[in-house]
């Protein structure tokens, strides 16, 4: 049955397999922005939930922290119907990352690490980033067949993450994994085997492992990166950082530092294979190519979806939002706003003005948001400059995934010119 044909209550936005057979369900999400914005959402296998689909909306949530909180349900999990007594990981998740942490103590952690991530500082790193990318050009030079996802679009956001936290080289595939299997919750290609929970999240103990030795050697020898600074932090009381918070909010930069931006990069390449138009205009003109790279998160929205739980009985969009309900704030919806943005179904890389919420907004806008536009600045720009063509060679494959969203394989054939 066509999409415009079922009750608003069979419309499924929130299945992970639906994002990896078909991509983010946009003509659902169209709907709802039309007939019913604040919608209850009582899909099968989930706890019930608000879909926020306005871009007013998800905005005004965000900056209310105080209303709408990110502790406890920040994403949306399938209930877990292998065994009794598990933990429930969206009401306990197990980390505590500034995602799912509300002011003051968000602001709190986000002091720890926010000055490596400002502009100022960012820019810093831009030369060692167009280095980054141009070896990653140079090791491709000639004609082959490869995977465009695992090949090229992760090497570029890993390599930089990994080398502002002082993680060596040759750990990055470690790196790589533990991410892979963290977002990949959802995709039978990269869940581990086993019927728990507990089975499924070892990579997390992994990790712990993994950065723990990293901390301990920088208390003993620290370095210039930002391994150093979070292993000999201290709160605003003189203390030292508690473990956990520590292993969690480390584990956030390493794994979302770069993972979200592969997505963009990956997305990006699917678009202009959709819109071969906008990569020529962009190889026409490679000064394009900021505006480029805000449309293109826009179009891809790596990250899809937050959830926020309301701290009290509310009226908002017209409805009664009770005490402990969950609100999904869908920003791939936001940034197809009919209100908000002309012709946005129409990917056009001179989009300006352009403002999207790729990046989130309010208290929890990305920490990375200006390491990742300057990624794909400098991506693209050197990709224009250096690939002679490049055409799909299969199909592309999507993530199984709500939460976070793109291609995980796009087999090509490419030829690169050398320097």
């Amino acid at each position: 049955m066509n999409i415009q044909d079922l009750p608003l209550d069979r419309l499924d936005v929130i299945t992970a397999s639906i994002y990896g057979s078909t991509g983010y369900p946009h003509e659902a999400w169209a709907r709802m922005r039309r007939e019913d914005p604040v919608h209850w959402c009582e899909p099968p296998g989930y706890k019930p939930f608000w879909a926020i689909t306005k871009h007013a909306d998800i905005t005004q949530i965000s900056k209310h922290p105080e209303l709408f909180r990110s502790e406890g349900r920040f994403i949306l999990f399938p209930e877990d119907t292998t065994s009794d007594g598990e933990i429930d990981l969206e009401e306990n998740p197990p980390l505590r990352m500034l995602v799912n942490m509300d002011p003051p103590e968000h602001r709190e952690y986000r002091k720890l690490v926010s000055p490596w991530f400002t502009p100022r500082m960012v820019k810093r790193l831009e030369v060692r980033l167009e280095e980054i990318t141009a070896d990653i050009f140079d090791d491709l030079e000639g004609e082959r067949e490869l995977d465009f996802v695992t090949e090229i679009a992760a090497l570029q956001p890993l390599r930089m993450i990994t080398e502002i936290l002082g993680i060596p080289r040759e750990q990055e595939d470690f790196v790589l994994r533990v991410t892979n299997e963290n977002f990949g919750l959802e995709d039978p290609e990269f869940q581990r085997e086993g019927e728990t929970q507990q089975d499924r999240l070892g990579f997390l103990t992994e990790a712990a492992a993994f950065l723990n030795a990293l901390f301990e050697d920088r208390r003993r020898t620290p370095r210039d990166d930002l391994s150093s600074v979070l292993a000999n932090a201290t709160l605003s009381d003189g203390g030292p950082v508690p473990p956990f918070e520590l292993f969690s909010l480390a584990f956030l930069v390493m794994v979302a530092g770069h993972d979200t931006t592969r997505n963009a990069i990956s997305g990006g390449l699917k678009t202009f294979f959709e819109h071969p138009a906008e990569l020529e205009k962009l190889r026409a003109d490679p000064g394009l190519v900021g505006l480029a790279a805000d449309e293109i998160v826009r179009w891809t929205t790596p990250v899809n979806h937050f959830s926020r739980t309301a701290t009290r009985d509310i009226e908002f969009g017209g409805k009664s939002i009770r005490e402990g309900d969950s609100l999904a704030l869908f920003y791939a919806s936001a940034n197809r706003d009919e209100d908000v943005f002309e012709d946005p179904f129409t990917f056009r890389i001179d989009r300006d003005p352009n403002p999207h919420l790729g990046f989130g907004v309010g208290e929890h806008f990305c920490l990375g948001a200006s390491l990742a536009r300057m990624d794909l600045r400098v991506f693209w720009r050197q990709f224009v400059e250096r690939v002679e063509s490049i055409e799909p060679t299969g199909p592309i494959e999507l993530l199984d995934s709500s939460f976070v969203g793109g291609p995980k394989h796009i087999p090509v054939r490419v030829k690169v010119r050398g320097r």
